[in-house]
C-alpha cells in the first residue's frame, strides 16, 4: 500500500509535498497496522478517529508514534497530509458527517489528480463558461463532489440523486452555512448529465429530504461533550415543544445547543455545570456578538470573515428564558430541574448586548 500511494499518479511535482505525504502515508499504516481488523477500512473505525471533530483526531495516531519512540516533527502536518492519500486513493472511506467537520483545501484538487481526471476537467471547463463572480461556487461544489468520492468511492460519473440528498441532509444536521451552495454542486452535476432524464431539475426537491429532525436529532447537530447538558437541553426543549411551531423549536435549539453551549465547551472544555463563571461569561456573549464564515478568496484559498450578529439580542433572550424557566419549573418538580437552578449569566440584555460589541 505504501509503494501504491506513493506511485503515479500519487506523486506531486514539488519535492517536499511529496516527502511530507510520504511520512504520512507511512506513519498512518504503521498505527492503523496497530489496530484490530481484517482490512484498512476496519482498522480506520476501529481507530474512533472520527468520534473526535476536525484536526485533533491526529492526537490518537500522535500519541501511538510518541510511544514507539518516533521523532514527532512534522507529525500532524504529515498526519494530515497521509489521510488525504488513503482517502483519495480509495483505501478508507471515512463518515461524511465527520468529513463536513474539517477543512478540505486540496481534497478536489487531489482527487482530480488521482481518481478522476476527466470527471473533474468537465466540471473546470463548466466553471469556465460560467462568470468570474461564479468561481468561487465552482471551487466549493467541487469539494462538494470530492467529498462524495471520498466517502462513497467511484468516480463523479457514479454519483447519484440519493449521495447528492444524503449530502445535503448532512450538511443541515452539522450545521454547515451557505445557502444556495449548498446545492450548487447538484446543480452542476446535472448540467454535465451525471443524472437520469427524471432526476429532480431544481433544488426544491432537497427541500424536503431532511423532513423533520426529532429534538434529539436538532440537538445532536451540535457536537455537545457534556452528556448531562445535552440531556437536559433535550428535556427543556421537549417541555417546551406543546407551545411551538417546529421553526421555533429548531430556533431555540439552535441557540442552546449551538451558540451558546457548544461555545461554552470550547471557551472551557470540560464545564459540566450551567454555573458559567464571570469571566467565561464575558468571553461567550463578546464570542456570539460576532458571526464568523467562510468565503473562497480569488486564489481559491478559504478566508474567514467577521461581522455583527443581528439577531444577538434574541439569542441572549433564549439563553435567559431557558435559566428562567428552569428555576420556575424547580418549585414545582424539584428532583426534575432543581439540580440545575443556578443563577442567570445574562442581566439585562440591552445592556448585555452592548457591551458584547464594546467590550
Amino acid at each position: 500500500m505504501l509503494r501504491r500511494l506513493t506511485s503515479p499518479p500519487f506523486l506531486p511535482a514539488a519535492n517536499a509535498t511529496r516527502a511530507g505525504r510520504r511520512r504520512g502515508v507511512a506513519k498512518l499504516l504503521r498505527w492503523l497496522s496497530s489496530l484490530p481488523g481484517e482490512t484498512w477500512q476496519q482498522r480506520w473505525k476501529t481507530s474512533r478517529a472520527e468520534e473526535i471533530p476536525g484536526a485533533d483526531w491526529t492526537d490518537l495516531p500522535l500519541r501511538f508514534l510518541r510511544q514507539s519512540g518516533l521523532v514527532p516533527s512534522y507529525e500532524r502536518v504529515d498526519l494530515t497530509s497521509g489521510l488525504l492519500m488513503l482517502v483519495c486513493g480509495d483505501v478508507i472511506r471515512p463518515d461524511l458527517a465527520w468529513m463536513l467537520t474539517r477543512t478540505h483545501k486540496h481534497l478536489a484538487p487531489v482527487m482530480a489528480a488521482v481518481r478522476d481526471p476527466e470527471g473533474f476537467t468537465r466540471l473546470a471547463q463548466l466553471a469556465e463558461a460560467g462568470s468570474a463572480s461564479a468561481r468561487g461556487e465552482a471551487t466549493i461544489a467541487a469539494t462538494r463532489k470530492a467529498l462524495l468520492l471520498a466517502c462513497k468511492g467511484g468516480a463523479i460519473a457514479d454519483i447519484t440523486v440519493g449521495d447528492c440528498v444524503e449530502l445535503v441532509d448532512t450538511l443541515r444536521r452539522v450545521h454547515v452555512r451557505g445557502g444556495q451552495r449548498k446545492v450548487d454542486f447538484y446543480l452542476r452535476l446535472r448540467a454535465l448529465d451525471v443524472f437520469p432524464e427524471d432526476a429532480p431539475a431544481t433544488i426544491r426537491a432537497f427541500g424536503l429530504a431532511a423532513g423533520r429532525l426529532s429534538i434529539e436529532e436538532l440537538v445532536d447537530r451540535y457536537p455537545i461533550r457534556c452528556r448531562p447538558v445535552r440531556d437536559l437541553i433535550v428535556d427543556y426543549l421537549r417541555e417546551r415543544q406543546p407551545s411551538l411551531d417546529y421553526t421555533s423549536l429548531d430556533a431555540v435549539s439552535r441557540t442552546l445547543a449551538g451558540l451558546f453551549w457548544t461555545r461554552v465547551e470550547a471557551l472551557s472544555p470540560g464545564i459540566d455545570s450551567l454555573r458559567l463563571p464571570p469571566a467565561l461569561a464575558r468571553a461567550w456573549k463578546t464570542d456570539i456578538a460576532t458571526k464568523k464564515r467562510t468565503t473562497i478568496g480569488p486564489d481559491g484559498t478559504a478566508v474567514e470573515v467577521a461581522s455583527p450578529r443581528l439577531n444577538a439580542k434574541d439569542e441572549l433572550i433564549r439563553v435567559r428564558a431557558f435559566y428562567l424557566d428552569i428555576a420556575q419549573w424547580a418549585a414545582e418538580e424539584p428532583a426534575r430541574w432543581a439540580r440545575w437552578v443556578v443563577p442567570c449569566p445574562i442581566v439585562g440584555v440591552r445592556a448585555e448586548v452592548a457591551l458584547a460589541r464594546f467590550p
